[in-house]
């Protein structure tokens, strides 16, 4: 476990170095920002021909590779558009059918595809759902063809490490294209014309919640996530307030039993009690949320980097802003350590080579550097900092001063077997459950505790 966290905490460090997104029409396609960044999936030792030979298809058979992202939606689908029509022109004997899945059920389709031998050619996954897929021996291992890659040097070591070490044997399965910061936005209009900085502790967000709630014109300062995936922000509420930065002591004893714990959970839910959030609140998911906060509902919102395209289109980009985490009493703010996006092959593939080279290009300073700037996504190849989007990007100096204003980034515990379910179904359920008053927040509270403790010990048990 003291690994897992050193190598993911390690992520936290490069968000000092490097910036996120920003707005998608800063960039060019990817295919014109060729010219600088290089050339993705080039291999060392090949002469000007081959490459020349490569590039026009020469007499290469032609190739059809199935591709499934994890997260298909109004954002990722268009830009697969652009990334995957640039990389067909570069390799024009290969074709790619692209499938966007839904994020909440996207494992369930990998695992169905894999026990019924119908797996696609490449995927996109997330970090916390590397070693699910190594575990059924699913994926294609990557090391050698990467060790050739011309790229290589460019990806940031952490992120090769943390990689190496989730897969759970020390080989490389997958290429990260880029990673995920935790932060808050606000409306930067309202604030302005409001005359008040956007809250950047607990105390505040609370009173400026209280100060500008008018429950009869349907208008809040904050928008609460209660519905799905509301877990990620409930703990990082939690263990700001509490000045707790980890879940577990070294024996494996969970934290959320901290009577500071309980404390900051009546606080974040007296919110949605007194009526200073929306009485929809309660259900609200990620596009709940981000309605509320798009359409001026309210002014203020706790989620990551990736959601800079949704709020850019419903406020414009010129109207929303980022700020650091909310800090407790101490001035700690407590964030998720940052997640990262990858794209690997899967192990039955009939064109493995093809396939490597559609992974390196989405992992390509070209590739990745169109998908992060349309994402809203920490770089993680080295040859994004070089391109124009990224150097005039408006969010970058925010993310840089995190570490330095007292952000404490904490890693969820993804490595516990049943942690992702746990949190989907008992943590929702049990919050929810307070919030309507139904529960007293000590108890579940001390659930928490005593469930995620049980896992925590037998993992270290192993």
């Amino acid at each position: 476990m003291r690994k897992a966290v050193a190598a993911i905490l390690a992520l936290s460090m490069i968000v000092g170095l490097t910036g996120c997104a920003g707005k998608k029409e800063e960039t060019a396609p990817a295919k014109e920002q060729t010219e600088s960044s290089g050339e993705a999936g080039k291999k060392e030792g090949e002469s000007t021909a081959a490459e020349t030979t490569k590039s026009a298809g020469g007499d290469q058979a032609p190739v059809t590779l199935t591709f499934w992202h994890r997260d298909g939606n109004t954002t990722s689908n268009p830009m697969f558009d652009v990334i995957i029509k640039d990389f067909e022109e570069k390799y024009p004997w290969i074709t790619v059918e692209y499938t966007g899945l839904a994020a909440d059920s996207y494992m369930t389709k990998y695992n169905t595809a894999i026990v019924t031998g119908e797996t696609p050619d490449v995927c996109t996954i997330s970090n916390k759902d590397l070693n699910a897929l190594v575990a059924q021996d699913a994926l294609l291992d990557l090391e050698e063809s990467f060790n050739q890659w011309e790229e290589k040097d460019q990806m940031l070591p952490e992120i090769l490490d943390s990689a190496r070490f989730l897969s759970g044997d020390g080989k490389l399965y997958m290429l990260g294209y880029g990673m995920t910061q935790e932060t808050s936005w606000y409306n930067k209009k309202w604030h302005e014309e409001h005359g008040i900085e956007p809250a950047q502790t607990i105390d505040q967000l609370v009173e400026y919640s209280k100060k500008y709630a008018d429950k009869s014109k349907g208008e809040y300062y904050f928008t609460l996530r209660g519905g799905a995936g509301s877990a990620e922000n409930l703990f990082m509420f939690l263990m700001s307030y509490a000045g707790v930065t980890s879940f577990f002591q070294e024996d494996g004893t969970c934290n959320l039993n901290n009577p500071k714990i309980a404390e900051g959970l009546d606080v974040y839910a007296s919110l949605y009690k007194d009526g200073l959030v929306s009485v929809d609140a309660i259900s609200n998911g990620f596009k709940e949320m981000v309605a509320e906060f798009g359409s001026g509902t309210a002014q203020y919102m706790m989620h990551n980097s990736s959601s800079v395209a949704e709020n850019e289109k419903n406020l414009g980009a010129e109207n929303v802003m980022v700020v650091k985490p909310l800090a407790g009493k101490d001035g700690i703010a407590v964030c998720k350590a940052p997640s990262f996006m990858g794209a690997a092959a899967f192990k039955a593939t009939k064109h493995p080579e093809e396939a490597t080279l559609f992974v390196e290009y989405l992992a390509s300073a070209v590739g990745a550097g169109y998908a992060d700037v349309t994402e809203g996504r920490v770089p993680v190849n080295k040859g994004i900092y070089e391109q124009d989007w990224y150097k005039e990007n408006p969010y970058y100096q925010v993310y840089a001063t995190f570490a330095e204003e007292g952000v404490k980034f904490a890693e969820f515990p993804f490595w516990l077997d049943g942690y992702n379910e746990y949190a989907k179904t008992n943590i929702t359920a049990d919050f929810q459950a307070v919030l309507h008053g139904e529960k007293q927040a000590a108890d579940v509270c001390n659930a928490w505790a005593n469930d995620l403790g049980k896992m925590q010990k037998e993992y270290l048990s192993k």
